[in-house]
């Protein structure tokens, strides 16, 4: 399940800062309350997701009230309603791109607690580079990576989180500005060339997996969706063999 949060206006609207938390709270509790419904009706749900941490979190002074909205959603969903048999539930955190530069932020009392919040109810760091099929897809995979470095850069929490990072891709067949994707109209056997050496990139970073969205229009082919987890799939292979030669030296 993907919820969303977006906007600053009702949240800056919100006073004081403990209702703009505890309206946060509620609201990702009725997401949990969705969740409990599909487990009721026999789905089997293991986490949920959050989109996004939107651009506008990542202003200093500006970013407060939508931090706070943004943490209460995701306490909220990570401990549901006990009353009700909620049991604590961690899940993905998308953030924007053009949000990363919030773990660069100077640490306040406020940041301080959004990020130990996100620590607790995050059990991935998704952050959305969406690269476009462009030039030297490695040399693109190192760029992407900022958020991820400045997350690593932080203190002890956002370290967790760093270790915890996700890169999110599209597929690539249904570009459009925010997207990425095969902007230049390549070919199907350039596009996973330029795809798995992005991806292969990343692993040797070291990411704790790898997130696609939008299998809709032209990225909902089948071919598509083969070649994609194909790349995906490599990629996963080669940072646990990375990981496991690495623990074998430690």
């Amino acid at each position: 399940m993907r919820s969303r949060t977006s906007g600053t206006g009702s949240a800056g609207g919100c006073r004081p800062s403990r209702s703009r938390v505890s309206w946060g709270v509620e609201l990702g509790a009725r997401y949990r309350d969705a969740i409990r419904a599909a487990g009721d009706a026999g789905a089997k749900v293991d986490a949920w997701q959050l989109d996004e941490i939107v651009p506008s979190a990542a202003a200093a002074a500006a970013g407060v009230p939508i931090r706070e909205l943004t943490r209460g959603v995701v306490r909220g969903l990570a401990i549901g309603r006990p009353i009700l048999g909620d049991v604590a539930m961690r899940g993905f955190v998308w953030v924007a791109q053009s949000a990363f530069g919030i773990a660069r932020l100077a640490i306040t009392p406020e940041l301080t607690t959004f990020w130990r919040t996100l620590n607790r109810g995050a059990l991935a760091y998704v952050g959305e580079e969406y690269p476009p099929f462009d030039g030297d897809a490695r040399a693109a995979a190192r760029a992407g990576a900022a958020g991820q470095r400045a997350l690593a850069a932080g203190g002890p929490v956002r370290r967790s989180l760093a270790r915890r990072y996700v890169p999110g891709m599209t597929p690539g067949y249904d570009p459009a500005p925010s997207l990425g994707g095969n902007v230049h109209g390549w070919p199907r056997p350039q596009v996973n060339a330029w795809r798995a050496a992005y991806v292969q990139e990343r692993a040797r970073m070291g990411v704790a997996g790898f997130g696609e969205f939008n299998f809709r229009g032209g990225n909902s082919r089948s071919t598509v969706i083969h070649d994609v987890l194909s790349a995906l799939a490599a990629g996963l292979s080669s940072s646990a063999s990375a990981a496991s030669a690495s623990s074998m030296r430690d």
